[in-house]
């Protein structure tokens, strides 16, 4: 883990987690001061001390885009709990590794409990419960066509949805690859894909990361090596890091030249907007694109008018957080909304996770979904 915070505080403009208590030692800065001896097991305070800090972390790496240094708070504390491991951690790896195909039917039975009688500790999870069954396709807002003078390569392309696709909005998975088919892409079966494994990074379990990143670059090989789309900006985040962490060589070149988001895939698209559009739209930039990545952004912009970006506020989905301190999740959520227009009643973003927190925070009359959801072909 690298070393030397300098302390000059540029992290602390960025934190959501410190945003939400404004105290120096919910920082990213703070936590490395006290977080770092434990990780040299060197450290003069009692891990009990502590503890509760190493769980206070949205994973968003805002922390490492502002540091001089590139120092990620996140990843320090990810060893941490790593080294020091809590119940929630194991219960998130059951969730992401296991319970996956389970999560529509837990949020039917979700939705049929009434507010009104939910214990306050536990809405803000049922809130995120409810989110999880597919709503109804709605009307489109634009019919996309491609551009009869753009060339596509022909590199034959895999999707890669993500857990969050393939096990809740598989109807984002389908419109991708129907999308690539008629842009004149061969699309490949990527239904041996797993999760890609960032948020069992973030939650410190290292060794269910790793087994899942082997099984992803094994179907990758098997495939002869295609294209990899990625509609989903976390993911994407996760699956660059595998040409750095994971693979070697050619290999690792290669992969790092094959990641490619889809709305890139798709550039230069030639739209017809329904009526269904409403008149300005919010877009909500996911953290994961990293402050000038994103590629969604400029995308949407271009085949549907009308966009208004939010305050570039941290939805707080942040993974694991959700099991280690659901209302701050939540409270984060709120925050992210409420930086928007109050004239953007709806809100798009390129990331699973994004949407399925928002959704779940969304007030009333205020709806979120992947830009997927409102694209037809």
């Amino acid at each position: 883990m690298k070393r030397g915070c300098t302390q000059c505080g540029e992290c602390l403009n960025v934190c959501p987690v410190y945003q939400q208590y404004k105290r120096e030692q919910y920082s990213p800065k703070g936590k490395r001061i006290l977080m770092e001896p434990i990780d040299n097991g060197d450290s003069p305070l009692p891990w009990e001390r502590v503890k509760f800090l190493s769980r206070l972390c949205a994973g968003c790496g805002r922390c490492k885009d502002v540091c001089a240094r590139k120092l990620s708070t996140a990843d320090l504390l990810a060893d941490v709990r790593s080294t020091h491991p809590h119940w929630t951690q194991y219960m998130w790896e059951l969730w992401i590794s296991h319970m996956g195909p389970f999560w529509p039917a837990l949020g039917f039975f979700a939705s049929l409990t009434p507010d009104a009688v939910t214990p306050g500790p536990l809405r803000s999870s049922l809130a995120m419960a409810k989110a999880l069954p597919a709503p109804k396709e709605g009307k489109p807002w634009v019919v996309l066509k491609k551009n009869p003078a753009v060339t596509v390569d022909p590199t034959p392309v895999v999707v890669f949805a993500g857990c969050t696709a393939n096990n809740a909005r598989p109807l984002w998975r389908a419109k991708t690859e129907k999308l690539l088919k008629a842009w004149g892409y061969t699309a490949l079966d990527s239904s041996s894909f797993v999760c890609c494994g960032g948020t069992l990074h973030h939650a410190g379990q290292y060794k269910a990361m790793h087994a899942m990143q082997e099984k992803n670059t094994a179907v990758w090989k098997e495939l002869g090596r295609p294209r990899i789309a990625a509609f989903c900006a976390s993911c994407h985040h996760s699956l660059a890091e595998y040409a750095e962490k994971v693979l070697q060589g050619e290999d690792a070149a290669l992969w790092k030249k094959s990641l490619t988001p889809l709305s890139t895939l798709l550039a230069g698209a030639q739209a017809e907007i329904t009526p269904d559009k409403p008149a300005e739209y919010g877009y909500h930039h996911p953290c994961h694109w990293g402050a000038n990545g994103d590629r969604d952004q400029p995308f949407l912009a271009d085949i549907v008018p009308g966009l208004k970006k939010g305050a570039d506020v941290c939805c707080g989905m942040g993974g694991v957080l959700k099991m280690t301190d659901p209302d701050l999740s939540m409270r984060m959520a709120d925050a992210c909304l409420a930086s928007f227009p109050s004239s953007a009643r709806d809100i798009l973003t390129g990331c699973s996770g994004c949407a399925m927190q928002l959704s779940a925070a969304a007030p009333k009359g205020t709806s979120v979904h992947h830009w997927l959801d409102v694209v037809s072909v």
